[in-house]
């Protein structure tokens, strides 16, 4: 009796895994699921509007002041607004609340396929969102492809204290969400290889890089490629609804606590629980070993001159930010932090220094030589981005 019920426990969670895994690999590409999703629109739009659905709301519009300069224009006089309670001149505000009826659009109809087709190409070309990821990627692209991401990974793991290792190990995993694979590529393998270094279970270290890469992806201590994405997403929704637009920094605090706690979430689950039902494990040598022949001489090299190189980027952004009249401040008000072009410029400044780190590294390491190598790494960067950006043709519409 005692004896097989683990064995019945084990089967039935192994029917439960592969009962899972038969309903993912059934899930269809995320693009075709936009695809799908549109063409569910359109049902809905037939139907809804057919049915003579309509929403009423109060909707923030912005005052046609243009239309009041053409009037001012064609009388050749001059126009004022006064309040009709004071008599006082009032001035015009730039937008209004305003009760609007809005009805549901039928997509499969004459007037819709011409909507459809004719807003096609538009309606990508207006996702801000493409952009951004463009720009981002090419400078974390060279910096991964030149090995420095590799070489901060490797370097943290390879000094990390055993007491804290667990912790660092995730906590690196948060932090290589900056770049696209390579948290999964390098760090993944590596945590098994120090985990089995200190005697501890190498699966352990696996499942907690993995963990600290995929589910914490999303937060970090930096900015990334991520919350330029999703702030230009919500930016243009925001845009065609009137309402002010957010900064790429607006929950970068936020971000910082959650990487913070996230980790450590994935740090006790990892020793209270990942690490008790593996057991004891036995048989490592006491020292670290890596997949991956790497020259140590040639990484600390690498990592030196990048260290130097974006230091010196970084007092290139500090002239032109912070003196009096410096080109990225606010010209009228002179504010560094708000609508200012240093705002709008961050997400190309961070571009800018992964790409200056990974010029650096390369130079250092040899490992990334010369303008035509570093157009080759953002050609490979931006070819793997093809499906990303296939998703986003469907999402646009």
């Amino acid at each position: 009796m005692t004896a097989t019920a683990p064995a019945e426990k084990a089967a039935n969670s192994s029917k439960l895994l592969d009962w899972i895994e038969r309903v993912g690999n059934k899930v269809p590409n995320p693009t075709i699921m936009f695809v799908y999703l549109i063409g569910v629109v359109a049902l809905l739009s037939a139907v809804l509007s057919w049915a003579g659905v309509s929403v009423t709301d109060e909707m923030v519009v912005p005052v046609p002041k243009d239309e009041f300069s053409q009037i001012n224009e064609h009388l050749g006089g001059t126009w004022s607004i006064y309040d009709s309670v004071t008599g006082e001149p009032a001035v015009v505000p730039d937008f209004i609340v305003k009760e609007q009826t809005i009805a549901v659009r039928n997509l499969i109809s004459v007037e819709g396929a011409r909507f459809f087709f004719s807003s096609f190409v538009d309606n990508f070309a207006g996702f801000g969102v493409v952009a951004v990821v463009l720009v981002s990627m090419a400078g974390v692209g060279v910096a991964e492809h030149a090995g420095l991401m590799g070489a901060l990974i490797r370097k943290i793991v390879k000094v990390a204290p055993p007491k804290w290792l667990t912790f660092i190990l995730v906590f690196v995993g948060v932090l290589s969400s900056v770049a696209t694979d390579a948290g999964y590529l390098i760090l993944v393998p590596l945590a098994a290889a120090a985990f089995y270094s200190v005697g501890r279970h190498p699966l352990a270290g696996l499942a907690a890089a993995f963990a600290g890469v995929g589910a914490v992806f999303g937060v970090n201590l930096l900015l990334t490629p991520s919350d330029a994405m999703l702030t230009e997403i919500t930016n243009s929704v925001l845009t065609s609804l009137n309402l002010p637009v957010l900064e790429i920094t607006q929950n970068f605090f936020f971000s910082i606590v959650s990487s913070i706690v996230l980790a450590a979430v994935v740090w006790l689950v990892t020793v209270k629980i990942t690490q008790k039902r593996l057991g004891t494990f036995e048989g490592s040598d006491g020292s670290f070993h890596a997949d991956e022949e790497v020259d140590e001489e040639a990484e600390a090299k690498g990592l030196r001159t990048a260290g130097i190189w974006v230091g010196v980027f970084a007092l290139v952004v500090l002239a032109l930010t912070l003196p009096p009249g410096a080109p990225l401040r606010d010209p009228s008000t002179g504010n560094i932090i708000g609508n200012t072009p240093f705002m709008a410029s961050l997400v190309f400044v961070i571009s800018l220094a992964f790409m200056v780190a990974g010029l650096g590294y390369g130079r250092g390491a040899a490992t990334l030589q010369g303008g035509n190598a570093a157009v080759a790494a953002i050609s490979k960067t931006f070819a793997s981005l093809s499906g990303l950006l296939l998703m986003f043709l469907m999402i646009a519409q």
